[in-house]
């Protein structure tokens, strides 16, 4: 008899706040920015959050002086694919964009920081603001997303 164990959401601690953020910045010049304005220390991940059959680019640091991690991961990327038509021409390629979390299209990055406190989330809200080329940033009820898995990092 084989036993099988599976771990149930609920027994999952998202004790994490996340932050969306809007801006026309590629991903590389989004961490430099939010590393000058916040003074973090993002750095490019050596492998990719891997969700379904695409892989977004992630930018992380770990805090060890007050046990935080920061993840800064792109809600959106652009792949070619190629689709069959019927015509002079067999194969067709397109480009399709496809988001970490479906239900939030319109957000450009998430900045997602392992920790409780309010103040800090809001300190970096503000900051982040303040940024040339960043529209918004706001703090997002990680309980209300139905595709929060996708954040599981």
């Amino acid at each position: 008899m084989v036993t099988t164990h599976k771990i149930a959401a609920e027994l999952y601690d998202d004790s994490f706040k996340l932050i969306a953020l809007h801006c026309s910045l590629n991903d590389y010049a989004m961490a430099y920015n939010i590393n000058k304005a916040v003074k973090l220390q993002l750095q490019r991940s050596e492998e990719d959050l891997g969700v379904v059959d695409f892989s977004f680019p992630i930018f992380e640091w770990k805090d060890d002086t007050n046990d935080t991690n920061w993840t800064l991961v792109s809600n959106a990327i652009k792949k070619m694919e190629k689709t069959e038509t019927l015509g002079l021409f067999n194969e067709k390629s397109e480009e399709r964009t496809h988001y970490l979390i479906e239900e939030r299209k319109e957000v450009d990055y998430f900045l997602k920081i392992d920790v409780d406190d309010n103040y800090i989330v809001n300190t970096v809200v503000a900051s982040i603001k303040a940024i040339p080329n960043v529209i918004t940033a706001y703090n997002i009820d990680v309980a209300n997303l139905k595709s929060k898995r996708n954040l599981i990092f």
